[in-house]
């Protein structure tokens, strides 16, 4: 019997693939519990997959050559940064691609909407992306990026203010987007001198607890100070400069771009944690206590944020050695 045959005496239910994809967020969102943003990124994913393939409209369609053709067209489309025209897409793009799309056909697979192992274990997966560029933010780097927001702030002292905590968060902590968005101020605790990050922004699904640095406490302290005499009531740490309400992805997607500009620093979010983790492990930190405090499930996911350290970075250890 033809392949295509065999799925569609196996489907006994809705065949729609936009139907069964929804009812597939829906057990992600309440059963596994994952992430708005994670939800988003799962949406994406399969709204680019219907557009490079739109042959597959229902699970009928399904087989490993039409899921190997939409790689094949990945590999082949034109992508613009800035004024030059690429092909194809990133290593690390296909490989997200490739998780989150294994990932929805494997529960085709277990909830018998399609043969088990009929696509899952007969699509190679793509060779694991290797990353050879400094992702840690240099100290002039930094600098360049202190010096513009200063610069910025000279008509706008809570701007100013804020948005030096801002970068004095990322750079001492190393949190993700949505954590550091995530934050209230009920989260600073000063006696303590930590900052709580609570399961529901984690990634990991995990609370955990971040010591804070001396600095960051003072730049909390006076960004703080600072909403006080502004009358702000909001839950959020982080608010907006225009309204007593919690700054939006928007508002830090904007914050980025505009101190990218002002700096002359082409920099993400993402930069400020490869930073935090590097600096740690130049301090001598061990990498189980980065992997805690960083919040990751697995010491590989920690090592791939590290792998701004070069080897030599570790003259200075090299020339204390004595046998």
């Amino acid at each position: 019997m033809h392949e295509l045959d065999v799925i569609k005496s196996y489907v006994t239910k809705d065949t729609e693939l936009q139907h069964l994809f929804n009812r597939y967020l829906t057990d992600c969102e309440y059963t596994k519990r994952l992430r708005p943003q994670t939800i988003k990124g799962y949406r994406e994913v399969f709204n680019n997959f219907q557009i490079t393939v739109p042959e597959i409209t229902s699970v009928d369609d399904i087989c490993p050559h039409l899921v190997g053709e939409f790689f094949r067209r990945l590999g082949t489309k034109k992508r613009h940064v800035g004024t030059t025209t690429k092909i194809g897409v990133k290593p690390s793009t296909t490989d997200t691609y490739y998780r989150k799309l294994m990932a929805f056909f494997n529960w085709l697979e277990n909830n018998g909407y399609i043969p088990e192992k009929s696509i899952s274990n007969k699509i190679a997966r793509p060779p694991t992306p290797t990353y050879d560029d400094d992702k840690a933010l240099t100290e002039e780097e930094v600098s360049k990026i202190i010096s513009a927001i200063s610069l910025n702030g000279i008509t706008n002292a809570f701007q100013y203010k804020r948005d030096i905590a801002i970068l004095s968060i990322l750079l001492y902590t190393g949190i993700r987007k949505g954590e550091l968005l995530g934050l209230r101020v009920q989260d600073v605790d000063f006696h303590e001198q930590t900052l709580f990050i609570r399961d529901m922004t984690s990634k990991s699904k995990r609370s955990r607890i971040i010591p804070v640095h001396g600095i960051l406490l003072t730049q909390l302290k006076t960004y703080l100070k600072a909403r006080k005499n502004k009358k702000s009531i909001c839950e959020a740490l982080i608010i907006s400069t225009r309204r007593d309400s919690p700054f939006t992805s928007h508002g830090l997607k904007h914050w980025v771009e505009k101190y990218n500009q002002l700096s002359g620093v082409n920099f993400h979010l993402h930069r400020f944690r490869h930073t935090f983790a590097c600096r740690l492990a130049k301090a001598n930190a061990d990498v189980t206590s980065i992997m805690n405090v960083l919040g990751h499930s697995s010491l590989r996911m920690t090592q791939r944020y590290l792998r701004s350290i070069k080897s030599e970075d570790a003259r200075s250890y090299i020339d204390k050695l004595s046998f």
